[in-house]
């Protein structure tokens, strides 16, 4: 399956939509992890990814973007195994569409 593209990614990535998502679920995440709750460290991480879709001004597919890396990011606090890394990413992809959605049906 080939995705053609009609802009260059790289151009076009905003910094701050990735690091507010960043920040929130990393909060959300250490605080699950001090607390031995990890339903709170999961749901950070979608609401991780949720701010940032919801604070991009690009296409659906940045959102997705932007919901992984916070994904991939805040997985790093939880390495519990390998497989935490795609656990984590699928989360903030998740939480990206959703943010995503979120901001189409508010215009």
């Amino acid at each position: 399956m080939v995705i053609i593209m009609s802009e260059d990614i790289a151009s076009n990535v905003e910094l701050m939509p990735i690091v507010i998502g960043v920040v929130v679920s990393i909060i959300l995440v250490a605080i699950g992890l001090l607390l031995s709750i990890g339903a709170i460290g999961i749901i950070g991480i979608v609401i991780g990814g949720a701010i940032s879709g919801f604070l991009t001004n690009n296409s659906t597919l940045y959102a997705i973007i932007y919901g992984a890396i916070v994904g991939l990011i805040s997985s790093f606090l939880i390495l519990y195994s390998v497989f935490a890394i795609p656990f984590c990413m699928v989360l903030g992809v998740f939480g990206g569409f959703v943010g995503k959605v979120a901001q189409s049906n508010l215009k």
